[in-house]
């Protein structure tokens, strides 16, 4: 560059690539130039230097909330210019080529050290269960783009430029990029570095831009999309091939809606919750179980249990039955007691025992548990995942007719083994007198809660029903609790025929136990089980696997 001319073609030519604007003849001609005078190598490198001084500078400040952050069409041409100049370093031999990202930091050795790094790292892992194609996640273990499925516990990730996303299991995540993932079941919390935006998370009806905040992604049953800001601000609209022409709607600091998975595209105003998602992970690792066994029979342990008994007596009380936790009638009751995975030395075990009369079934139940009723999970927003707080289900037929065991199979059932129920087979599933009992400690409300589930999880759900009883308290020494519940037959559809003396139905017990939070499912103790019927099959989804209820 010889004359003030040439200065001013080799500033327009840049002016124009940052601003965006540039034509393909411009870039060749940039190209062209730096690759013929050292000149103006040196004034490009200055002005590209100065440049990103400024940007950062801009943004420290748009960070600090002192101005509103610009999204304008700038980052295509600082990329293009970058591109410029890697590729004359890479065609010239350039070493000293120097792009926006510092002073004296060269493109190419920043992008070569970018690109070597893995695009994700797992940062820490707690109570993981096993991905569905039975490959470990272990911390610190790289990962690349692709799918992520875990079927329980959670993990938190920590990618390349910053960006942290924590897992909530069960769930299906795939990461697309650095700034892009697809989640299609489950929970995920993402939190960007400071002055960074732009991450984008789509769900099968949904797409969630982050504009540099802390915010949460759930996609529960029928593709319903959650989204809860805890910081910053998000937009979020119908994906386009669910509506066309559907508007983005901004979602601020302690909003949260669901967005609808029909062609509406419509959203509801949820509740703000700000201990629904799990948005960090503790240090700490937890109450690890002792001597369980290695995949695949440790997966088989922890889904699946160890039960040792395949009937419990349910008896008559002596007298009234008063629900007050300390179970006094209880004490000439028959039962059931396990320990976890059958270990008589594992803290974790349960008495678990059934009343019954004329007007209401009782339930009552003793649990070891190193962090009792800590449930903190939402009933009104994540209903499924109620049992992942700690819990303790009972399942139970009042079929007298059908007697034992159950026939009668959930909707999973068949679609896991690509089988096609018949029309019986289906009406079988919607028996109402098959119940699902869920009752847990609440301990935001510090309440009591039953959820029934009927048929084979399809036959509808009562919440908290007017009519049940519910009392819990917890053991002297802190590391348990009791459990008392009376629910009249008549929220188990039976009141006009209730079980009798004699009779032999189908039932089934199952105790959940969390980590310290009450939110992420730590272990279990399934017991009552139909020992013929296959070991790997749920209770949930087959009633024969339940066992017998022996009814004096």
């Amino acid at each position: 560059m010889t004359s003030p001319a040439d200065v001013h073609h080799l500033d327009s030519l840049v002016s124009r690539i940052l601003d965006g604007v540039q034509t393909p003849e411009d870039a060749r001609a940039l190209a062209d130039l730096l690759a013929t005078d050292d000149a103006a190598l040196e004034r490009y490198r200055l002005l590209m230097a100065v440049h990103s001084s400024l940007h950062q500078a801009y943004a420290s400040i748009a960070a600090q909330g002192a101005v509103a952050p610009s999204r304008s069409s700038r980052g295509p041409g600082r990329a293009t210019a970058a591109a410029i100049l890697v590729a004359l370093a890479m065609a010239t031999g350039f070493a000293g080529l120097v792009g926006f990202g510092s002073w004296g930091r060269p493109v190419a050795d920043e992008q070569a050290a970018a690109a070597a790094r893995p695009l994700a790292v797992v940062a820490q892992t707690r109570f993981l269960d096993a991905t569905a194609s039975g490959v470990a996640l272990e911390e610190g273990q790289s990962l690349e783009s692709g799918p992520i499925e875990i079927l329980g516990g959670a993990m938190a990730l920590t990618l390349r430029n910053g960006v942290e996303i924590v897992i909530e299991g069960p769930a299906n995540l795939e990461l697309l990029g650095e700034l892009k993932a697809v989640l299609r079941s489950g929970a995920v919390v993402v939190k960007m570095p400071k002055g960074m935006d732009g991450f984008r998370v789509e769900t099968p009806t949904t797409e969630v831009l982050d504009l540099g905040t802390e915010f949460a992604v759930k996609v529960g049953r029928d593709a319903l999309t959650d989204v809860q800001v805890f910081d910053g601000a998000v937009l979020a609209a119908a994906q386009p091939g669910v509506i066309a022409g559907g508007f983005p709607r901004r979602l601020e600091a302690g909003e949260a809606a669901r967005f609808s998975a029909d062609a509406s595209g419509k959203s509801v105003d949820l509740p703000y919750d700000g201990e629904r998602f799990i948005r960090r992970l503790p240090k700490d690792k937890g109450l690890e179980i002792a001597n369980m066994l290695e995949f695949p029979e440790r997966k088989l342990l922890r889904e699946l249990g160890r039960p040792e008994h395949e009937s419990l007596v349910v008896s008559r009380p002596s007298g009234p039955v008063v629900i007050d936790g300390r179970l006094d009638e209880w004490a000439r009751a028959p039962g059931f007691c396990s320990w976890l995975n059958g270990d008589r030395t594992a803290v974790e075990s349960v008495d678990g025992r059934m009343m019954y009369d004329a007007e209401r079934l009782y339930i009552a139940a003793r649990v070891s548990d190193p962090a009792p009723l800590r449930n903190q999970i939402n009933p009104e927003l994540d209903p499924e995942h109620i049992w992942c707080g700690g819990a303790v289900q009972v399942r139970l037929s009042t079929d007298r007719a059908q007697g034992w065991p159950v026939n009668a199979n959930a909707p999973n059932y068949y679609r896991m083994r690509e089988l096609e129920p018949e029309d019986a087979e289906k009406q079988a599933a919607q028996n109402l007198k098959l119940a699902h009992l869920t009752m847990w400690y609440h301990a935001p409300s510090q309440r009591p809660r039953l959820r029934i589930e009927y048929g084979m999880l399809a036959g509808g759900v009562a919440m908290n029903p007017s009519g049940f009883e519910g009392a819990f308290a917890r053991a002297d020494d802190g590391r348990g609790y009791v459990l008392e519940y009376a629910i009249p037959w008549r929220l188990l559809n039976a009141d006009r025929d209730p079980p009798q003396p004699g009779d032999v139905l189908g039932a089934s017990w199952q105790v959940f136990f969390s980590d310290e939070g009450g939110r992420i499912w730590r272990a279990q103790i399934l017991d009552v089980r139909n020992a013929t019927e296959p070991r790997r099959i749920f209770t949930w989804e087959r009633a024969a696997t339940w066992g017998r209820a022996e009814y004096r």
